[in-house]
């Protein structure tokens, strides 16, 4: 339960962040989406480095042990983008991606070795934050700007800290020996996860910079998280539970997310970001359920495989900011209606497989 905690505050304080630094570059003066989308990738560039080596010192020494280093990185992060140059917010890009590539991955391989109902709950978790933050970060840029919502992100790493610090008593490892490779499903997950992460990334980066440039609330942003984080319970309670984890379910799933991506990518009023966050969060919890445990249950060495799979978010986290940043600097912003097309490849690919294990 304080690891679940622990990690729902973390993710809440990282989605604060997550939505005000776009539009809080464009503030300091960074012109160029090009320029925003690769500053946002730096995290990612840090972490898809940092993960595999933080899961093999996790599985020798513990797990949280390597969370509390994450939470002081994160803490360093959000000091650096105080310091309002972009230069330091880059800086500070260096910092968070430590800060990822530590915590979460040893946040997942905890759950691991307790059983795929913890991998699960941990995913609630994860999810909740991701959502919810993003939702209290919009509504306090509108507020008071990037510097407000980046403070309040400061304070509650600050908290999580003290929290996970002192409230751990039990150490979770790896089962020691050799360390082996991880089973091929979690390098195949990590590269649907790629894809997915390489759309998600896009569409958050720019649609809130959208947003500011044609003088909409950044709100409508966290509307749409908000509304995304309450249906994102609903697969994530039953799934497991009904029997549901498939590869036809993740392929489902798929789809769904790439419905509600594609209808914010256009949205303009309260009510369609209201309806594209309703079908993304079914979508997204259920894709967040069935490709973990498909990727993870009774994985060998939890902190390394964890490691592995999450490195498919911080691919699709260098990927999507990148490639959006591009597409939208020369042709607009409409073209991020395409760009969830990408995940037809998921779609098509569990599909398939799950055809073929039929078969066999």
């Amino acid at each position: 339960m304080r690891i679940n905690f622990a990690t729902l505050l973390f993710f809440i304080a990282n989605g604060i962040v997550v939505v005000a630094i776009p539009p809080y570059l464009r503030d300091l003066g960074v012109i160029s989406e090009s320029t925003i989308g690769t500053i946002i990738s730096t995290a990612f560039f840090v972490s898809v480095i940092v993960r595999p080596l933080s899961g093999f010192i996790g599985d020798k020494v513990g797990y949280v042990k390597v969370m509390r280093i994450g939470v002081v990185f994160a803490v360093m992060s959000q000091i650096m983008y105080l310091l309002s140059n972009p230069l330091w917010v880059q800086i500070g890009r260096v910092f968070h991606g430590f800060a990822i590539g530590t915590f979460l991955p040893m946040s997942i391989a905890i759950s691991v070795t307790e059983g795929a109902k913890a991998m699960a709950t941990r995913s609630l978790a994860v999810g909740i934050g991701n959502v919810v933050g993003p939702l209290i970060g919009s509504i306090l840029y509108d507020l008071g700007g990037g510097r407000l919502s980046i403070t309040v992100a400061l304070l509650l790493h600050t908290i999580n800290w003290f929290f996970i610090n002192g409230a751990v008593s039990t150490e979770a490892r790896g089962k020691g020996g050799d360390i082996l490779m991880p089973e091929t499903r979690v390098f195949f997950f990590t590269a649907l996860l790629t894809i997915y992460a390489t759309v998600y990334m896009g569409i958050s980066t720019f649609t809130p910079l959208r947003l500011k440039d044609e003088g909409l609330p950044i709100t409508y942003w966290g509307l749409f998280s908000s509304i995304a984080a309450i249906s994102s319970l609903i697969p994530r309670a039953f799934l497991l539970r009904m029997g549901f984890v498939n590869y036809i379910t993740a392929g489902l799933a798929s789809a769904i997310t790439m419905a509600g991506l594609a209808l914010v990518a256009v949205a303009w009023d309260l009510p369609l970001f209201s309806v594209a966050g309703a079908i993304y969060g079914l979508g997204q919890g259920a894709v967040v359920v069935t490709y973990q445990i498909l990727a993870l249950a009774g994985s060998r060495n939890a902190g390394l495989a964890s490691a592995v799979y999450t490195m498919g978010w911080d691919l699709g986290s260098i990927i999507g900011p990148i490639f959006a940043g591009v597409l939208v600097e020369h042709f607009g912003y409409g073209v991020l209606y395409y760009v969830p097309l990408l995940l037809l490849a998921n779609m098509g690919t569990l599909f398939i497989y799950a055809l073929h294990k039929r078969k066999m």
